[in-house]
């Protein structure tokens, strides 16, 4: 087996799509094609299920791409401590948007501050995900806001709170900039904006998806966004107010509106995981 082909396998696995991943390798797809029947005729084994256009990964394609993920980056981990400063690598990082964007491009930079020459890819979706994801080896980090299973390793790296902010121009404006309390029923005559997702990670039970108590404080919810760049959009231009994390909303031109009269929160605990932190030397650095 050629370190080249378990990556082509490994790309052909990811998207279970032959042309695809030719368009993500920028390699055609007869040479993906060839890599893989030759890493079929080693093995003995069919690694993928061929249904029409469609090719799904058998059991034994299943356990060579934990397998393959593993000699890869061990091999990229090899090059890059042999090379220090001169080596090249991606690192992939998954989790939730929020996360990404705040967290995320923070180990970025921290990261090539020691490897000038590494590039990242950030892959935004749901937590389960993430952890999904670096366990198969499809990415080298998660951020979460939960604990990963046990068979990842994971160690917070900040605490998080949820503040209800407000944007230029909306009515609260002033009141929020002066640093002036507003109670929580003045507050709620007014609508705010809310993930339709899990965008801004895990909350409580009782918590709705931006973590307000809409059980024993309800809200008019006038908006309803399935993005983050909505979200803060509604937000910034004054139309609603919004529920977010402290970390998110610190560089955004908003106010922080102090409430009164309300007794719940919601806080969270950001989490760095990883499958072995020795295994990549770089890794083990953010470890």
């Amino acid at each position: 087996m050629e370190i080249f082909e378990l990556k082509y396998f490994l790309a052909v696995a990811k998207t279970e799509n032959i042309h695809r991943a030719s368009e993500t390798l920028n390699v055609s797809p007869p040479s993906l094609s060839k890599a893989i029947s030759r890493l079929e005729g080693e093995l003995g084994q069919n690694l993928f299920l061929r249904q029409g256009r469609n090719i799904k990964l058998t059991d034994a394609g299943r356990f060579l791409q934990k397998r393959a993920s593993e000699i890869v980056q061990i091999e990229e981990a090899t090059r890059v401590q042999i090379l220090g400063q001169k080596g090249t690598f991606q690192a992939i990082i998954s989790g939730p948007e929020v996360l990404l964007s705040r967290f995320g491009v923070e180990i970025a930079e921290q990261t090539k501050k020691r490897y000038p020459l590494a590039t990242f890819a950030f892959q935004s979706g749901a937590e389960d995900d993430a952890f999904d994801a670096v366990s198969r080896g499809d990415a080298h980090l998660a951020l979460t806001t939960t604990e990963p299973p046990s068979s990842i390793f994971s160690k917070p790296i900040a605490d998080a709170s949820f503040v209800t902010c407000v944007g230029k121009g909306h009515p609260l404006f002033a009141q929020a900039a002066a640093g002036k309390p507003v109670a929580v029923e003045k507050a709620l005559e007014y609508p705010f904006a809310s993930p339709s997702s899990s965008l801004l990670g895990r909350v409580g039970l009782k918590q709705s998806l931006d973590g307000w108590r809409d059980d024993r404080f309800p809200r008019i919810v006038a908006y309803r966004a399935s993005s983050l760049k909505l979200l803060e959009t509604l937000l910034v231009q004054g139309r609603a107010l919004a529920y977010l994390p402290d970390y998110y909303v610190k560089n955004l031109p908003v106010a922080v509106l102090k409430i009164t009269g309300c007794s719940y929160s919601c806080v969270q605990k950001i989490r760095l995981s990883c499958r072995d932190p020795k295994q990549m030397g770089w890794i083990h650095q953010l470890f």
